[in-house]
């Protein structure tokens, strides 16, 4: 897990909800496990996997509560077909059932209904390209800490989490942490406060 090693880019959010026990933490990591994907059109698929290795799904409780964190990880997996392939199987697809259908032309509704069946086709001979966001939860501080640096991954961990834990995220943007770290001043005073220019030089 890359979140006990080396250096890396993080995220803080603040989970806006009571802290689970560990009972109920674990069974909704167990919930909401990776599943591999199916038969059909579906692209991408996430769930909770085990921060030390991501075929390990759902985590495994003994490795998941370290001290006052709870260590997991949410796996996403997508799987696309590329435009260009797509057309030129479609293409080829269509050709062979006008010479086998005798036809001269194939409706909208049979081209459509043609393409679907080709792309999921496709789809199960796809390798699925997985991604990995370590998640640490300070279940004292309530604050967690994530390698979800793109907004699609934020997203996704933010729907799962409320899922799994009924519980919302919150980005720890600046304004955020200030009223954590000064919960005395009120946050109209907050709000009001003008960045500090350190660049003007002195009258």
């Amino acid at each position: 897990m890359s979140l006990l090693q080396g250096g890396l880019s993080l995220r803080r959010f603040l989970a806006l909800g009571p802290v689970p026990e560990e009972r109920e933490l674990l069974a909704a990591l167990a919930g909401e496990p990776f599943r591999p994907f199916q038969d059909g059109m579906e692209e991408e698929r996430h769930g909770w996997a085990d921060w030390r290795n991501p075929l390990i799904t759902p985590p495994e409780p003994d490795w998941v509560m370290q001290d006052r964190f709870a260590l997991f990880a949410l796996r996403i997996d997508t799987r696309r077909v590329p435009p260009l392939l797509l057309r030129a199987h479609v293409e080829l697809r269509l050709a062979a059932l006008l010479k086998e259908k005798d036809l001269a032309f194939v409706g909208k509704e049979a081209r459509i209904a043609l393409q679907d069946e080709v792309k999921a086709d496709l789809l199960r001979k796809v390798l699925p390209t997985p991604r990995v966001v370590e998640v640490a939860w300070d279940l004292r501080g309530g604050v967690l800490w994530t390698t979800a640096a793109s907004g699609k991954a934020q997203s996704a961990l933010a729907q799962i989490f409320h899922k799994s834990f009924g519980i919302e995220i919150q980005p720890m943007a600046p304004l955020v942490l200030a009223g954590r770290l000064c919960p005395e001043l009120p946050p109209e005073l907050l709000m009001a406060l003008e960045p500090l220019r350190l660049d003007l030089e002195a009258p």
